[in-house]
């Protein structure tokens, strides 16, 4: 059966959806909607539930952040997931804490700070985060969300999270102690994609890496289904017919521009996301007399360096059948709208 695309918060096609098929996130504001696999909402929602330390990895552009967004500034998402895993429908309460700015493991639990000209032991962000999240356990899911694991500036401030990510009691300098038990903790990295090019500042602690329960990768959808994600977008915009092959086209140059930026080539270029294929499909509809290559320099190769255009071009007349001279234009045709 074809994977197809269905609303999260609409039960009933919930429960018909299959492991493969992508739900449709209601969007945090002024973000995009999210198209995820089922099978990969389930298992997060499960671990922030169940108070697992979550890996969520990838390359750029692959909705890492977004997903854990709209999980918890958009409640009926988690609602949804809640009910559909029989799940007690709680909110997610989120923390996000900013991992590049801390470079020694003493300031993941404080730092000197200034007040009325003399200096005290100020408690780090992470710190408060976990003293709020013990108090939020009955009426939220609390979950601690360490930003960007692959900036931390040092690897001995990854090594310093190993007594802080625990299910024990977490020990403070004050002798405070909070249970670990009840708190969920997701970090958002590029380690997946660390073989491909450079995402990272420092190798992901063997350690630390032990220490997350659940590790999930979010990858780039297929051609066939980031088509499908675009016409069923193209029908929510109204904006007329367009060539389905136009569309697969789009597709296609998108995948071959992270198939080469993946090989170390085409590093000027942005990595294509849904949303820019659009961008591409919108132009190409409202100017009709401009040629791919116009549309694709304007969106999704626009900025490009000049070490890069002679390949940029080169993968523009490929994907889409054609050569044209500097000079030549050479319009779309009238039959693609």
């Amino acid at each position: 059966m074809a994977t197809q695309v269905y609303p999260i918060t609409d039960t009933d096609a919930y429960k018909k959806a299959g492991p493969q098929d992508l739900m449709e996130l209601l969007p945090a504001e002024g973000s995009n909607k999210l198209y995820i696999k089922k099978w990969i909402l389930e298992a997060i929602g499960y671990g922030i539930a169940h108070c697992e330390f979550i890996h969520l990895s990838g390359p750029t552009g692959t909705a890492k952040s977004s997903v854990i967004e709209a999980l918890h500034l958009v409640p009926e998402n988690f609602q949804a997931l809640c009910k559909g895993l029989g799940l007690a429908e709680k909110p997610v309460q989120l923390y996000p804490i900013e991992m590049v700015t801390y470079e020694t493991p003493g300031e993941l639990y404080q730092r000197r700070a200034l007040k009325d000209g003399t200096t005290y032991d100020e408690s780090s962000k992470l710190v408060s985060s976990l003293q709020q999240a013990r108090t939020a356990v009955k009426d939220y899911y609390p979950l601690i969300w360490l930003r960007e694991m692959g900036r931390v500036h040092s690897s001995s401030v990854q090594g310093g999270l190993l007594n802080l990510m625990t299910k024990s009691d977490i020990l403070l300098p004050n002798g405070d102690r909070i249970p670990g038990q009840h708190i969920a903790w997701i970090s958002d990295s590029n380690y997946q994609a660390e073989n491909d090019s450079t995402h990272t500042l420092v190798t992901f602690d063997d350690a630390l890496k032990r220490r997350f329960t659940l590790n999930i990768t979010l990858d780039y959808l297929p051609v066939e289904l980031e088509k499908l994600v675009l016409i069923h977008l193209l029908k929510e915009e109204k904006i007329g017919a367009i060539d389905q092959k136009l569309i697969k086209q789009v597709v296609l140059l998108g995948h071959e521009i992270r198939r080469l930026k993946a090989e170390g080539q085409l590093q000027s270029v942005i990595p294509p996301t849904i949303y820019g294929y659009l961008a591409f499909l919108r132009m190409a509809k409202s100017i009709p007399h401009f040629t791919c290559q116009q549309v694709a320099a304007a969106t999704l190769l626009g900025n490009t360096c000049i070490e890069d255009q002679t390949l940029s071009n080169s993968v523009i007349n490929q994907i889409f059948g054609f050569q044209m001279n500097e000079d030549e234009q050479m319009p779309l045709e009238g039959n693609m709208f």
